[in-house]
């Protein structure tokens, strides 16, 4: 099978080729209630299923007029409808635009105004968000509806449905047309729209193939997409989607219940997964407890934040005997763009994490380059006006390479401030992150430059801080803040408890944490502590900590001391 041969994303077509030389093999699987014995029911749709009904809803696209280069939001979780109409909107040529609530409802309403929606299709909660507050028009004749009880006036996928031609012609769009707008999180700032040409849309799903290990020829990805915006990754390379358990309008990452994880990937035979660390930690921690493995799982890739190496090795332990744990990073505009195997983490960097060498992300996907600039905090017009950091020196990360995002949308003020342009025509992309490489080429980590502590003394990079803390056994997780004071910021190391220790003696564990931080450069200069019941983290993964919010938290508790 060959994919995204002209460098147009048409996971229409990739299922059309499947649907003719295996017309049986399954595209998706998803629950259907229980029987009677409390064990969970499944349906199976054939890619001859998936493929006849993307065709046949595309037809009906094209008469509602959503067609080439039309702006549609995607607001659906994973399932047989979301798989139907994404190839069918790639037949057509549209392009997606996804967004999180997470950023806030007013939020949505104003980022997706600015992009001037044409068209939406979504849940009925989806839909109920845009009449209430605004995701786009509230009186929209292009309106199309997924799941139960519908909503009114909009149309179903099924009511689409239209005889579809035997030779579907390919969408009159080229390489450099858009292929999609994915917002940011939002949680560093106003979310970004940024937009994926089809050329940069079809290198990045490269990227998650050679990542998950996906090879069609000899093995059929089963993938679970835990992560709604990798719904299609195992359909674009042919493989079988399985469902995850969970109510993405309820549930965040770390409410997600991972019995019922572990029950669906082994029911599917579950080969890959990816997930945010909290979720991954969470399911990992109970097949310990409860002594479950999952034998058909060999690949499991995590991003979103720190994926710690005791984590890879839990989930090592649960998985077949030749099975891998990685994690990537990247960000909503340059995914995955690195990756980290545990087998290293464990050997190697993790221990150097500990003791405040930051964290270790692995080395560049296969056409990924990456380069270390000294700190600006501001536009940088072009790369002659970066000084480029000394070895060793942490300094700002830059990334280049056909997967990134090449700008935002309508958005000229966040491209000046996040790109860089390049003398070859390029762009590079600033991460907004600090850090290092290191002599083997790995690239290491020290946390946001917005998030730097900048103390009298020098800069404070917080994931060189955190882990020395998290060492401890009484510590959950640790947050460095900024503190303003009278010679520059004063640094604050905010402690989340495990749940066992949260009535511990907190004068005792605060000498001790102080003496801790007396053993290491990196954390000697920090002279305060704070507990707190529970770090505020983004609610997209639920795993990075709002380190605004902290600081402002913080700042009133050493004012009122």
């Amino acid at each position: 099978m060959k994919l995204f041969p002209d460098d147009i994303f048409n996971l229409a077509d990739i299922a059309l080729d499947v649907a003719r030389t295996d017309p049986e093999r399954t595209a998706v699987i998803e629950q259907d209630g229980y029987d009677s014995r409390g064990k969970r029911r499944y349906k199976y749709y054939t890619y001859r299923e998936l493929s006849a009904d993307a065709e046949a809803v595309a037809v009906g696209l094209r008469e509602m007029g959503i067609a080439e280069l039309t702006r549609i939001v995607f607001m659906a979780p994973p399932g047989y409808d979301a798989c139907v109409m994404g190839l069918a909107l790639c037949r057509v040529g549209a392009v997606t635009v996804w967004i999180d609530t997470g950023v806030g409802y007013l939020n949505i309403a104003e980022r997706l105004r600015r992009i001037s929606i044409e068209a939406f299709f979504g849940i009925p909660a989806a839909h109920m968000g845009r009449f209430i507050f605004g995701w786009g028009p509230r009186f929209l004749r292009k309106a199309i509806v997924t799941g139960k009880p519908g909503f009114p006036g909009a149309r179903t996928v099924k009511s689409l449905r239209r005889p579809a031609p035997a030779k579907p012609a390919p969408p009159a769009v080229n390489p450099d047309d858009p292929a999609a707008i994915l917002y940011t999180t939002g949680s560093t700032g106003p979310a970004k729209p940024a937009l994926y040409l089809h050329r940069n849309f079809c290198q990045l799903y490269r990227n998650a193939h050679y990542s998950w290990r996906f090879e069609p020829q000899k093995e059929i990805p089963v993938d679970m997409a835990v992560f709604p915006a990798f719904l299609f990754v195992p359909i674009s390379a042919g493989g079988t989607m399985v469902v995850p358990p969970i109510n993405f309008v309820r549930q965040g990452p770390a409410d997600v219940d991972p019995r019922a994880l572990i029950e669906v990937i082994n029911d599917c035979g579950v080969k890959s997964m990816f997930g945010s660390p909290v979720l991954l930690e969470n399911m990992g921690r109970y097949a310990q407890e409860k002594g479950l493995k999952t034998p058909s799982l060999k690949r499991i890739v995590g991003a979103g934040d720190m994926v710690r190496a005791p984590v890879k090795k839990l989930l090592l332990e649960m998985m077949a005997p030749d099975g891998e744990v990685s994690s990537n990073y990247g960000a909503t505009e340059a995914m995955p763009s690195t990756e980290m195997h545990a087998e290293e983490a464990l050997r190697d960097t993790w221990s150097k994490t500990e003791r405040g060498a930051g964290v270790c992300v692995g080395r560049p996907l296969p056409g990924v380059e990456l380069r270390i600039i000294s700190i600006v905090d501001g536009p940088v017009k072009n790369m002659e006006q970066a000084r480029g950091a000394a070895p060793g020196e942490i300094g700002e990360i830059l990334v280049r390479g056909r997967h990134i995002s090449p700008f935002y949308y309508r958005d000229e003020e966040s491209t000046l401030k996040n790109k860089i342009a390049d003398s070859s025509g390029d762009s590079w992309h600033r991460f907004g992150d600090t850090g290092y490489i290191d002599r083997e080429g790995r690239l290491w980590t020290c946390g946001r430059a917005g998030h730097r502590v900048i103390t009298a003394e020098g800069p404070v990079f917080p994931w060189t801080c955190e882990a020395i803390f998290d060492t401890h056994p009484k510590v959950r997780r640790s947050g460095l803040v900024g503190v303003p004071g009278k010679e520059g910021q004063v640094p604050v190391i905010c402690i989340e408890l495990k749940p066992g220790h949260r009535s511990t003696d907190k004068s005792a564990l605060c000498a001790e944490l102080l003496a801790l931080a007396a053993e290491h450069d990196a954390t000697r200069c920090i002279k305060h502590v704070l507990f707190k019941r529970s770090l505020p983290v983004d609610p997209r993964h639920n795993s990075k900590i709002e380190r605004p919010l902290l600081a402002r938290w913080a700042a009133g508790k050493l004012k009122n001391r």
